[in-house]
């Protein structure tokens, strides 16, 4: 027997909320207003999914089928008091959630913690009974969007998402990152669900917003943004141990000119490569050495021969780069392996110039 009751999918308010167990609907501030409370042994989470809370954060909660994917507050660990008693069989955990901090929250029913992680913050998977996941599901349809949507973000959108966003720009409704980061050139962090949600603007011609997408591990938006080349690190954690940028060749090659260092250092800046390539292959239709004109598909037979392209920084010459260069990716040329490999052979012998 449960010590208070909702209705399974209808909209309250929070003022609702706490008339119905006994509290000043008119209330400010406090637990009640910060994400998850306690009264007369029932607790009750006020959860946002995929978009920030009040007070800024963006915590990442979703639903994964009919469960709900669940962080706590900042501080939050699962051998703390609290959680604890949330998370132990029997706990009367009454779960509220809403796509917007504007609109009312909806009822998701008594959820049972099936599953508590070790970190900070404290990551939680509840299961509902008798609860209508079909309808949950229905609503959340109108607002995520669909995975050929965001498929359509390629490297080139997440390379121009990165660059602004290093230069400052703001004009997006996403928080700072809470559990992630993703790191760019010189191993700057930046808030993954910001990169895609800008690089997907860009992509789609619309401004996409916090709840038309999901974030973390397993979800599209890191797949997107690891495959453009860039690594997603826990927060607040050191950088992975990254293996020497340049081969044995590339140490001759380059032994005793801090140019040519430089020089391999920009065409091997992260998503630099993925990007040119992204943006070659929209704008001639496939890859191909602007040298020779090797089409690598072509002589192969797959679409794994795409390797054979690299990309060359080749338009704005490093002596010529002011601190704090940005790259363009119409600097860059496609070669392929021959080719590039000739060109650092003439740079090496000074044929051509740095």
């Amino acid at each position: 027997m449960t010590r208070f009751t909702f209705q399974v999918g209808k909209a309250y308010k929070r003022s609702q909320i706490k008339e119905a167990i006994g509290l000043d609907p008119n209330a400010k501030g406090g637990p009640w207003d910060t994400g998850y409370a306690e009264r007369d042994g029932a607790d009750f989470i006020f959860c946002n999914i995929g978009t920030a809370g009040r007070t800024g954060h963006d915590y990442d909660n979703y639903f994964d089928g009919p469960d709900l994917v669940w962080r706590g507050k900042t501080n939050s660990h699962r051998t703390q008091p609290t959680i604890q008693r949330m998370t132990a069989p029997g706990a009367e955990v009454h779960v509220f959630w809403r796509s917007d901090e504007r609109d009312p929250f909806t009822y998701a029913g008594i959820g049972t913690a099936v599953e508590v992680t070790d970190e900070k913050p404290v990551r939680v998977r509840w299961q509902f009974n008798g609860t209508s996941s079909n309808n949950r599901k229905d609503n959340r349809s109108l607002e995520r969007l669909p995975s050929e949507a965001l498929d359509k973000v390629s490297a080139e959108h997440v390379w121009k998402a990165v660059q602004m966003l290093l230069e400052g720009y703001a004009d997006h409704q996403f928080a700072a990152s809470t559990d992630y980061d993703l790191v760019a050139e010189d191993g700057e962090r930046l808030p993954p669900k910001a990169v895609f949600g800008v690089a997907a603007k860009l992509a789609l011609g619309f401004e996409v917003l916090p709840k038309h997408f999901t974030a973390g591990v397993t979800s599209t938006c890191f797949r997107i943004l690891k495959e453009a080349g860039y690594p997603i690190v826990p927060k607040n954690e050191p950088l992975p141990e990254i293996p020497p940028p340049f081969s044995t060749e590339d140490q001759e090659w380059t032994e005793g000119k801090p140019k040519l260092v430089t020089h391999l250092v920009k065409e091997r800046a992260r998503g630099l490569s993925q990007a040119k390539r992204s943006q070659f292959k929209r704008e001639h239709g496939k890859l191909y050495c602007e040298k020779c004109g090797l089409d690598p598909v072509e002589i192969y037979g797959t679409p794994h021969a795409e390797a054979c392209i690299e990309v060359h920084h080749h338009e704005v010459h490093v002596r010529d780069m002011v601190e704090n260069h940005r790259t363009l990716l119409e600097s860059l040329q496609c070669l392929c392996a021959n080719c590039h490999r000739l060109v650092h052979k003439l740079l090496r012998e000074g044929v051509i110039g740095t």
